[in-house]
């Protein structure tokens, strides 16, 4: 279910900003005297747990849907997801007023399911594997017409995601370096293209835990 290839650049985070921000939050930057001693040098805490449904996954989640025509939007959006981008959808979909369709793991958490669901979300219950997961959205797509909207794999996903950075840049615009976890990759992406945009020698570091380095591994 690729989306191809297609340029993003900081005007599109920039949209993406203006799009999200009658829904999103604009999280708080913290600072830490203790931390910034253990470091040796000043960091900056930009706190997305604050954000909506707990995580950055809201930003482009919210600015997918919310660029959505309304009819493209008419049938609905579908996704997989195990958690963070489930909630985040389905919050965004509410707020739009349209159907959303969720594929959740058998083994996702229950709380994280029944958030989905408090949101208005269908839930598809699968078997944890990829394909399962492809499988069904597919099916679900040519039953309702819903429009996919993947965790990560999406111009719109990285555009919304990238807002936390540009956020974080304006309010503290001389940092030397970014660090952002790097999962599926769509708030590394977000993050690179906003940093680079306003802060062209800021070093870029990709975070992930040493038991899922996948990424770190790829390189």
């Amino acid at each position: 279910m690729s989306t191809g290839t297609v340029q993003i650049n900081l005007s599109d985070v920039r949209d993406a900003a203006q799009r999200i921000a009658p829904y999103a939050h604009r999280t708080p930057v913290f600072t830490c005297h203790t931390i910034d001693d253990l470091a040796g040098r000043q960091l900056f805490f930009k706190c997305e747990p604050l954000q909506k449904i707990g995580a950055f996954k809201f930003r482009g989640a919210c600015n997918a849907v919310m660029r959505l025509t309304d009819d493209e939007a008419a049938n609905g959006v579908v996704t997989h997801s195990s958690g963070n981008h489930a909630q985040a959808l389905a919050l965004a979909g509410r707020m739009r007023g349209i159907d959303v369709h969720v594929i959740m793991p058998e083994n996702a958490r229950a709380v994280k399911r029944r958030a989905v669901e408090d949101y208005g979300a269908a839930v598809y219950p699968c078997v944890p594997t990829l394909e399962a997961r492809e499988t069904l959205a597919a099916e679900i797509m040519g039953r309702t017409g819903a429009r996919f909207i993947p965790p990560y794999d999406h111009p719109d996903i990285i555009a919304g995601q990238g807002t936390a950075a540009l956020e974080l840049l304006e309010e503290v615009p001389d940092l030397d370096a970014v660090i952002a976890p790097i999962g599926g990759g769509g708030l590394m992406s977000g993050t690179c293209i906003a940093t680079r945009g306003l802060r062209p020698d800021a070093l870029i570091f990709g975070a992930e835990p040493t038991g899922a380095d996948d990424a770190a591994r790829s390189l």
